[in-house]
């Protein structure tokens, strides 16, 4: 093997450090990998992750990169998809690992990422292990369920992260955990998931398609809600007017339905969608098809909602991006020193941690809109400044040492 001659190993070495088996690796070992590896192919990376994953770099002390790591967790999520397909707990430990997902969802975007990430990693491969074992089928389907939420919870976590590619794997492999289940609310979920990072990615059609197939299994809490949203926004990114009127409607009418029919959803945060989450959707719905006066009334209604929800159950993610539709609003109507102060306060109230890639992005857009726009070159100038600086201080942390493993609360 030319690689194994370019270390300077033989062909056993290679394959035990493939394998991960790299304890006894010596430290020139180490420092000759890490520069091979460098210069590499993916695919050779990848094969050698277990070897660069269990050790630091023998002169910066440094693990592989982030992005190294969501794909490196992808790649576990992937490959559990044929068994998936084709396939001693009691029910304590049911419970413990599925409150282990509603702690996470309801810390998500006020904690953390990274610890948050960590704790899934963990809650999913404890899932499949205990599925390896000798439990009854009506377990076997929940941790099939918990296997799932959790690869849903890592997708979306790993869009948040910039990376709605690596996001779609995590993905898939759920949906195949979940038709093992036929759990349509995991179903919806998922597809709202991929709707999510299909927009990110500006697949406006594919998030279409993944809206409008979620809202088929969305019969129980508020995913209809956040599928019907997005689908009209998707229509409207599409240059379809009607359509997307229409979807905008029937949106309303469900979140109507929602306020005199309440409806409760398993896990709380990204899976839960409140009326003023679904405004955001709204809002943004409005200010493609040419409304901004509509879209600003649409993110003031729901921003009001946020401020008085129980702080327990105020999602400040979605609220940071309402916030964000608003301020296009106000750019589209040429008032650029209004914006320009809404954006410092949100850049100012958002924690390094919690600068989140579509967070990100949507800054960015509104510093394009406004270079776009004819008004006060001062404004212009203060808006790009703010989104060039949020960008610079967004900090996720150290991934691969976080996602190692954190158990505490």
């Amino acid at each position: 093997m030319e690689f194994a001659r370019i270390v300077g190993v033989t062909k056993r070495t290679l394959s035990l450090w493939e394998s991960g088996q790299t304890s006894n690796m010596h430290e020139s070992s180490k420092r000759l990998l890490y520069q091979v590896l460098e210069d590499a192919p993916d695919d050779a990376k990848q094969r050698f992750w277990s070897a660069v994953a269990t050790n630091s770099h023998p002169e910066t002390g440094r693990r592989p990169s982030d992005e190294g790591l969501l794909v490196a967790t992808a790649d576990e999520s992937a490959s559990l998809l044929a068994w998936a397909e084709t396939t001693n707990v009691g029910p304590l430990t049911i419970a413990d690992l599925e409150d282990n997902l509603r702690w996470v969802t309801r810390e998500y975007l006020k904690s953390p990422t990274l610890p948050l990430f960590g704790r899934v990693v963990q809650t999913r491969d404890r899932a499949i292990e205990l599925l390896h074992g000798g439990q009854r089928p009506s377990q076997s389907a929940e941790l099939y369920g918990i296997a799932g939420w959790s690869m849903t919870i890592l997708g979306w976590i790993t869009t948040d992260l910039g990376n709605p590619d690596i996001a779609e794997r995590h993905l898939r492999a759920a949906w195949a955990l979940a038709d093992n289940t036929e759990d349509n609310e995991l179903r919806a979920w998922i597809r709202a998931a991929q709707n999510t990072a299909a927009a990110w990615r500006g697949q406006y059609d594919h998030a279409a398609e993944a809206a409008a197939d979620g809202l088929t299994y969305a019969d129980t809490g508020t995913a209809v809600l956040i599928l019907a949203s997005a689908r009209a926004i998707d229509l409207a990114r599409l240059g379809r007017g009607e359509e997307s009127a229409t979807a905008l409607q029937n949106a309303l009418e469900i979140a109507a339905q929602l306020i005199s029919e309440p409806q409760c959803d398993r896990f709380a945060g990204p899976f839960s969608c409140s009326i003023e989450r679904a405004g955001g959707y709204w809002a943004d719905t409005a200010l493609v098809n040419e409304e901004p006066a509509k879209s600003i009334q649409f993110a003031a209604i729901a921003l009001d909602q946020f401020r008085n929800a129980p702080p327990a159950m105020r999602n400040l993610g979605s609220e940071r991006m309402v916030r964000c539709q608003q301020i296009k609003g106000y750019v589209a109507l040429g008032d650029l020193d209004v914006a320009a102060t809404e954006l410092a306060e949100v850049a100012a109230t958002t924690p390094v941690e919690h600068r989140v890639g579509p967070l990100i992005q949507r800054i960015d857009e509104i510093a394009q809109l406004a270079r776009e726009t004819t008004g006060a070159a001062s404004s212009v100038a203060d808006i790009d400044d703010v989104a060039s600086a949020f960008r610079q201080l967004a900090d996720f942390g150290t991934l691969p040492a976080l996602a190692a493993g954190t158990n505490g609360n």
